[in-house]
């Protein structure tokens, strides 16, 4: 045995790479342009090889910050040193960012050995015609599941006390990205998520062009306006065939309570269904109870990597308990697995 490692992907063989992942996972059944495209969208990714023959692979989408990982495979036969260093050199790619992966359930054991926690803050958007039923057994919470550690603000979307501020307000919604204020957007941002810290965030130039690449960078985005006023924004990235990461979900702190966050989110993962995609977010624990009803459902094998000294966002430690179930829970129907 003669095993490399590729991180580039000019010598990749797509016939090669798709009967792995259909090997490897054998609910897969996508066609090789449905694998070819999917890695050529992502931002990371790393080969291994065995001399000439392609027997582990994996990727990530990644917008320098925060990052998904997908199609993590080993070939039947080979040690999960193979899967463990596949997963060491991706880690090594995405330093500093929030590292997230949806794991396979017998995979869990894996990830946690390997510098992951699982998260209890993780949803994916499955819509409002009743196809949370059509999502694998195994996967997610049902609807509304509640943890008995953490807390849940019983709140609507729309306070009863804002409803006549509500009705003076000229709200429109949009996808449409031309014409966007990028400072106002880094406004909203930073007002919303520095409301949260207990932080005033100055704007400078840097931080706006840095909205700007993000959202440029995005394959979906939501907005919402007061008349010609941005007041909520909300972005997606994709890997163009199968799988989007929903961030930024964000209203500006004095339209907060109306429903606005919830209309721009909803818009963004109906674009983002429509199209075929898969929408999962990661979301603070004070977010809870807005994603944990009808629309959403809980991931219950999500993991998020730990190593809090390279995080451009290091976790305060306050949040740590309604982030993360402890290292080695497991719930009823995984015990033996």
């Amino acid at each position: 045995m003669s095993l490399k490692y590729v991180e580039k992907l000019e010598s990749v063989d797509f016939d090669e790479l798709n009967q792995l992942l259909s090997e490897v996972n054998k609910e897969n059944n996508r066609d090789v342009e449905h694998t070819k495209k999917a890695f050529e969208k992502s931002q990371k990714f790393v080969f291994a090889y065995d001399e000439d023959k392609l027997v582990g692979a994996v990727r990530a989408i990644s917008d320098g910050d925060w990052a998904v990982i997908y199609n993590h495979a080993v070939k039947n036969g080979y040690s999960d040193e193979v899967a463990k260093e596949l997963i060491k050199r991706l880690v090594t790619q995405l330093k500093g960012q929030h590292i997230f992966v949806n794991a396979r359930i017998g995979s869990i054991a894996f990830y946690e050995e390997n510098g992951f926690q699982r998260t209890k803050t993780a949803y994916t958007y499955v819509g409002f015609e009743g196809k949370e039923n059509e999502y694998p057994d195994g996967y997610f919470l049902p609807l509304g599941f509640k943890f008995e550690n953490e807390y849940v603000e019983k709140k609507s979307h729309t306070k009863p006390d804002k409803e006549s501020k509500k009705k003076d307000l000229d709200l429109v919604y949009t996808s449409d990205r031309s014409g966007i204020d990028y400072e106002r957007a880094t406004e909203v941002l930073s007002g919303a998520f520095g409301k949260k810290r207990n932080e005033t965030v100055e704007i400078t130039k840097e931080k706006v062009d840095k909205t700007k690449y993000l959202f440029d960078l995005s394959d979906y985005v939501s907005f919402a306006y007061d008349g010609k006023k941005l007041i909520g924004v909300a972005r997606a990235i994709t890997d163009g065939v199968e799988e989007a990461y929903i961030q930024n979900v964000a209203v500006d702190p004095d339209y907060q309570g109306l429903g606005i966050g919830w209309e721009i989110v909803k818009n963004l993962g109906e674009d983002i269904q429509r199209d075929g995609l898969n929408p999962f977010l990661h979301t603070h624990p004070g977010a809870v109870g807005f994603y944990n009803h009808e629309g959403f459902l809980r991931n219950k094998t999500a993991l998020d990597y730990r190593n809090d000294e390279e995080l451009s966002h290091p976790m305060p430690a306050e949040m740590e308990t309604g982030f993360y179930l402890p290292k080695g829970y497991r719930f009823i129907d995984e015990i033996n697995m």
